[in-house]
Order: C-alpha cells, then sequence, then structure tokens
C-alpha cells in the first residue's frame, strides 16, 4: 500500500464518519420537537388535572352557598324553618372544616 492508496482510504473514513455523524444530527434534530412537545404536553395535562379538580370544589361550594340561600329564603317566607337552618348551617360548617 502506498501513501496516495493510505490516503485515499483514510478520506474514505474520514467521509464516512462525516455521512454518519450529518445523519444523526438529522435524525435528532427531527425527533427533538416530539420529545419536547411530549414533556410540555405533560405538564399541561398536569395543570389541567389541578384545574379541573379546583373547578370541582368550587361548584361545590358554590351549591352549598346556594342551598344556604335557599334555606334563609325558605324560613323568610314560612317563619318557622328552624330544623332546616340547622341542618344548613351543620353543612356549612362541615365544609368550612374540610376547608
Amino acid at each position: 500500500m502506498d501513501f496516495t492508496e493510505f490516503i485515499k482510504a483514510f478520506l474514505e473514513i474520514c467521509g464516512g464518519i462525516t455521512l454518519v455523524g450529518g445523519t444523526a444530527k438529522v435524525v435528532y434534530s427531527a425527533a427533538k420537537p416530539g420529545i419536547s412537545l411530549k414533556k410540555r404536553v405533560e405538564v399541561l395535562e398536569d395543570h389541567d388535572k389541578r384545574d379541573y379538580e379546583a373547578l370541582k370544589g368550587i361548584a361545590d361550594r358554590d351549591a352549598l352557598i346556594l342551598e344556604a340561600l335557599i334555606t334563609i329564603l325558605d324560613s323568610q317566607i314560612t317563619g318557622d324553618n328552624v330544623e332546616q337552618l340547622k341542618k344548613t348551617r351543620g353543612k356549612l360548617i362541615a365544609h368550612l372544616a374540610e376547608s
């Protein structure tokens, strides 16, 4: 093997390494947005779950407030709704204890 054949073989090896490196970079560049998008979607799903739980708690609280208002109105209208007022008060106290 003379010097020119050695240089030719060396350059072929370098060309192969460059080709493999370029291919790896293209594949990585194509896959990177998908990977980062997957992470972002996971974060957004977690936020969505927490928001849903918070809204569910707000809806439960609002239903309890509306029940209390209806009981108060009934008491004002009829004047003898003391037992229902006591039940509603107990529900309100239990809800506040949970919060």
